[in-house]
């Protein structure tokens, strides 16, 4: 389940279902953002679509797709307390997206150029050795400093890419902060 201080800031509930929150959508008055962890939304998809259809607003599940709001490829480069497997099954915020708009944010997120501007593109590419790698080089606190410079990287990153969507930059924001802290 999404931890709530991940969602600070926001006027979120779970009012029908526990751990999906439903957001007002930052761009589109009236609509909403559906946010939980992968397991939670890939459990209660079905139950989500049969919700939108009884108040009249029949979608195609095929259409719509659970996206990290932060990717895994980047947390596990800010990961300091080593829990990737655990953290992005059942904590890393997910928000339900069409298929378009998470094509056009995966084509932002998961190219080379991205890499070179906003991460170090020599780390190491198994995503469950970085983790442990960057929460072992956590215990050090000489090296503080660049893995604060690494989370400083990624949240602009993620300002840049979810700019205009205050839902999706304020999640964002809490889960990279929420990093941070591990390296006080």
């Amino acid at each position: 389940m999404v931890p709530e201080k991940y969602l600070r800031g926001l006027d979120a509930g779970d009012y029908d279902i526990r751990g999906v929150y439903g957001i007002r959508h930052a761009r589109k008055p009236g609509s909403w953002r559906i946010i939980c962890s992968y397991a939670d939304g890939k459990r209660h998809k079905a139950r989500l679509f049969a919700n939108m259809a009884a108040i009249g607003q029949a979608e195609a599940r095929r259409r719509w797709e659970w996206h990290h709001i932060v990717e895994g490829q980047h947390f596990a480069d800010v990961d300091f307390a080593g829990r990737l497997p655990a953290l992005y099954a059942d904590e890393l915020p997910c928000v339900l997206i069409s298929r378009e708009e998470h094509v056009a944010y995966n084509r932002i997120l998961h190219i080379r150029e991205t890499d070179e501007l906003y991460r170090d593109s020599g780390l190491p590419g198994d995503l469950r050795r970085r983790s442990a790698e960057v929460a072992l080089a956590a215990r050090n606190k000489t090296n503080h400093p660049a893995l604060r410079r690494r989370v400083i990287e990624l949240q602009q990153l993620y300002r840049d890419t979810y700019t205009g969507d205050s839902v999706l930059a304020t999640i964002a924001s809490n889960v990279l902060g929420d990093a941070l802290g591990h390296l006080r």
